[in-house]
């Protein structure tokens, strides 16, 4: 499934008729670096209607991760001295403007962590510091809930 650019307020159905409206009337659509072409010969998928125009789409191909409340873009491992049982990515926001996503900056760490159980936990920072922090207070909290969990089930066979 591609991903819509979260600046287009048309649902789908309102952007195909204002579309195949629009191909009739031989609109232009117009490109990132300012040329114009006929919206007849951009597919509807690689589109979006933004500020009162067609705007051709970037092609965006990277795998989106989210990570907490953030979708993000991991580039290459970090190598690290420490050791932890963490693995340490460059990652961005996954950024737009009226055109799609904008090129990752990479200014980001993020945390990975996999469980036993192969939960993948992850967590992002400026730093590998910051991203450690994060990602520890994740595993606290997995381990409250697991003891909690735990201790509810010894109380109710107690009972």
């Amino acid at each position: 499934m591609k991903i819509r650019n979260p600046l287009a307020q048309q649902t789908l159905e309102e952007k195909q008729k204002k579309y195949e409206q629009d191909c009739k009337n031989g609109t232009i659509a117009y490109t990132e670096n300012r040329h114009s072409v006929l919206l007849s010969s951009v597919n509807v998928g690689d589109v979006e209607f933004i500020g009162g125009f067609w705007r051709v789409q970037n092609k965006f191909n990277p795998k989106i991760h989210q990570v907490r409340d953030k979708k993000m873009i991991f580039g290459s491992p970090i190598q690290h001295n420490e050791r932890t049982c963490f693995d340490y990515y460059n990652a961005a926001f996954v950024t737009y403007n009226c055109y799609g996503p904008l090129p990752p900056r990479f200014d980001m760490v993020v945390a990975r962590f996999v469980t036993s159980k192969g939960k993948e936990l992850l967590a992002y920072g400026k730093t590998i510091a910051d991203a450690r922090a994060f990602l520890g207070i994740l595993l606290c909290d997995a381990l409250d809930f697991v003891h909690a969990n735990k201790t509810k089930t010894a109380q109710q066979k107690v009972k």
